[in-house]
């Protein structure tokens, strides 16, 4: 595995040779939207009444938490920070279709779930009212037509997840089509799923659960960058087995094989997202029942993007502050923040001159929803914005 690092590392310095000098400014943020409920105890269930009842809570508890007022805050946070560019991971919208014609109150209105059908990419839109546009989207989690019944009601829900890259309204942003560089395997939309993913037998059939990555090209200041946005799989899906820490690992890897190969030599480089890996999360050591490069042991995600030359922008930060991101209770009613680990990134693959105002944002009790008396956060993440200057 250090082999490969050090191939690549070489590979990294002759990317940096030529690039421009000059100083510019850009301001970043990466925002985790969270879909309101774990869905977890779904893919779980072994009984159509454990299914179904797992179905069911869960949209409760994402209708309780409103989505259209948490997007309405999380909102507020970008419209207070002015990025130029903002990654969103987890943007889900859920859609309901009654099977029959219910009375009202019923089915997909029954008032214990309707506020749980939404398009969260919509409901930010809507709140920016038009200071920010959505430049690219990868499609991960799309499911159609899931049977249910609420009250003896049946429906079906279908849900999608999208990682999105935002611009405020004047930044010029184009996709960058990896699929015409021929290294995108598993197109989505604008962006791409990664070939490593998790596969599970449900009650509804077999289901992959994607993740992906997205990017564009925009010029900000004078200065030209690529920024990506990603949302890596849960550091051990599989609590039991430590090996399963390679799904994050593999994509991790993937991505930055294909940034380091394609990404022009005149653009400066970002990775934003989630990444599931925080600093202190450990590697495994080999040798591995695996295939190569994890033969030799698993670095985290996090581990990756350092060793290969990526500058981890909180860093730059003066002065001790942990920078925890994640995570609130999973029904985000917790009165103080309970984040404890940092797991939100920007990566930067040129060292900037200088990092300013970087920070976590919404985190403290005046972010949560409003009217005040919801009391709810807007995410179980926090946000992380910097203002960079190269």
């Amino acid at each position: 595995m250090e082999k490969q690092f050090v191939v690549l590392t070489f590979l990294v310095s002759l990317l940096l040779v030529g690039r421009p000098a000059g100083a510019a400014d850009i301001r970043l943020m990466t925002q985790n939207q969270y879909v309101g409920a774990e869905l977890t105890t779904i893919l779980a269930a072994s009984t159509p009444e454990e299914f179904n009842a797992a179905i069911v809570t869960a949209l409760k508890m994402i209708a309780a938490n409103i989505p259209v007022k948490r997007m309405e805050a999380l909102a507020a946070e970008i419209a207070k920070d002015q990025p130029a560019l903002v990654g969103l991971q987890e943007v889900y919208r859920f859609q309901c279709t009654d099977l029959a014609p219910p009375s009202p109150g019923q089915g997909c209105n029954d008032p214990s779930i309707a506020a749980a059908f939404s398009d969260q990419l919509q409901a930010t839109l809507d709140a920016l009212d038009g200071t920010y546009e959505a430049k690219a989207q990868v499609f991960n989690l799309n499911l159609t037509g899931i049977p249910f019944l609420i009250n003896g009601v049946p429906a079906l829900v279908n849900v999608l997840d999208r990682d999105v890259i935002l611009a405020r309204k004047g930044v010029g942003a184009t996709p960058v089509d990896f699929q015409s560089l021929g290294v995108c395997m598993k197109p989505s939309v604008d962006g791409c799923n990664y070939t490593t993913v998790i596969e599970t037998d449900t009650l509804v059939g077999p289901l992959s659960i994607e993740r992906g990555f997205v990017a564009v090209d925009t010029t900000v200041n004078g200065k030209a960058y690529r920024v990506v946005n990603t949302h890596l799989e849960v550091q051990r899906p599989d609590p039991t087995n430590p090996l399963s820490q390679v799904f994050q690992a593999a994509q991790a890897y993937e991505l930055i094989q294909i940034l380091l190969f394609t990404t022009p030599m005149n653009r400066s480089l970002f990775v934003l997202g989630d990444m599931n890996s925080a600093p202190e999360h450990l590697a495994i050591p080999g040798p591995l029942p695996l295939p190569p490069p994890f033969d030799g042991g698993i670095p985290t995600a996090y581990q990756q993007f350092v060793a290969i030359g990526f500058a981890d922008i909180w860093t730059f930060r003066p002065g001790a502050v942990p920078g925890y991101t994640c995570c609130q209770l999973e029904d985000l009613s917790n009165k103080k923040s309970a984040l404890y680990e940092r797991i939100d990134m920007i990566f930067s693959l040129d060292i900037p001159k200088k990092v300013k105002k970087v920070r976590v944002v919404g985190a403290t009790v005046s972010d949560k929803t409003r009217p005040p008396g919801l009391g709810l956060w807007g995410s179980d993440h926090g946000s992380v914005t910097a203002e960079l200057r190269f």
